[in-house]
């Protein structure tokens, strides 16, 4: 159930990624030849606001037809045809979507911290687990955290990665106490999904924000979230064939939004602002199929006075629609992997 959710999920911020597409489009004049909601055979449509609108069969997304998008098809436009438009007006309503789908975050997010949600209070202890290594370890409720092997640590998640690195042995981690600075030795242990944890908590405090305020915060936080998208990203691209997808970037985010359906609406609304500004960077990839490929082409296209080679981008969308299967079968390979090893156990 909670995994449907997540997809139903997905499918707004899908949904919502295309009506940008459309709001830029609609602003420099030109017009969809119709929106679907969803997708699939149409079930029924309308028109509204000088264009169709339908209702797709599977309730997942939506794709959208500009008018004129077809050079052919640019006589039949009732607006300005999308091929007529130049190079720069064009690359502005492919950016749109992932520019709509940052947007979003950054309402979710903001919308959160107007309402108000708990916030870490730098990386201060809260409470420590009772029986674990960090109990063990001599670590106390108020201990505020300097830094793992001599680095120093400013995030939470820079901790667990430190700790992880040391997780087949132990860790030193210098803590501050009053006036005190000692330093404290740690064996962490690995959880399920391959995370160091050594039994300690947080601290976070409730804070609710003027709107002024909170849309700022949003901001700021939707940089540190792409941040660590990209850099997770990257653990992703160098694992090894049949890695697992879970622990990283997309597919962690959607599990994430599906457990975060299952706990508290602060919860969900970060996982939904995480996975939105994830799919923002996703249509920005360089792939002929996606917003990032079509920018380039149109780039190139000003750049060079003629459009690209109907062969050549035909070949480029064959490519391109190779390597996404490709990627869609590694982390599912990877997946199903880690889940009959759990249930072997192996």
């Amino acid at each position: 159930m909670r995994a449907l959710l997540a997809l139903l999920a997905l499918g707004v911020l899908l949904t919502v990624h295309e009506l940008a597409h459309l709001l830029a489009a609609r602003v420099f004049g030109t017009r969809a030849v119709v929106f679907s909601f969803g997708i699939g055979p149409p079930l029924f449509g309308f028109r509204a606001l000088g264009q169709r609108w339908t209702l797709g069969a599977i309730p997942f997304g939506g794709w959208l037809r500009l008018e004129g998008e077809n050079p052919h098809d640019a006589a039949r436009a009732s607006g300005v045809p999308f091929a007529a438009l130049s190079a720069g007006r064009r690359v502005a309503i492919f950016a749109a979507g992932p520019l709509g789908s940052w947007g979003l975050a950054v309402l979710l997010l903001a919308g959160l911290f107007t309402a108000g949600t708990h916030h870490p209070v730098g990386m201060i202890v809260s409470a420590v687990e009772p029986g674990s290594p960090a109990a063990r370890a001599g670590f106390r409720p108020g201990d505020r955290i300097v830094s793992v092997d001599e680095d120093p640590v400013q995030r939470w998640s820079e901790l667990v990665e430190a700790l992880t690195r040391d997780a087949d042995g132990s860790a030193t981690v210098t803590v501050a106490r009053g006036a005190e600075t000692l330093t404290l030795r740690v064996e962490p242990e690995l959880d399920a999904d391959g995370h160091a944890r050594i039994g300690l908590r947080q601290l976070y405090q409730f804070e609710r924000l003027r709107p002024a305020q909170a849309l700022w915060r949003a901001v700021l936080h939707t940089g540190v979230v792409l941040e660590r998208i990209v850099r997770e990203a990257g653990e992703l691209l160098a694992q090894p064939w049949g890695g697992s997808a879970r622990n990283h970037t997309a597919g962690a985010l959607v599990w994430s939004a599906a457990e975060a359906a299952g706990t508290s609406a602060d919860a969900l609304v970060r996982a939904l602002a995480a996975l939105s500004l994830a799919l923002a960077l996703f249509f920005l990839l360089p792939l002929p199929a996606l917003d990032g490929g079509r920018m380039l082409l149109t780039l190139w296209e000003a750049a060079m006075g003629r459009p690209v080679d109907g062969r050549v981008q035909t070949l480029l969308q064959m490519l391109s629609l190779l390597a996404g299967v490709a990627a869609v079968a590694w982390l599912a390979y990877g997946e199903v992997r880690q889940v009959l090893s759990v249930t072997l156990g192996r």
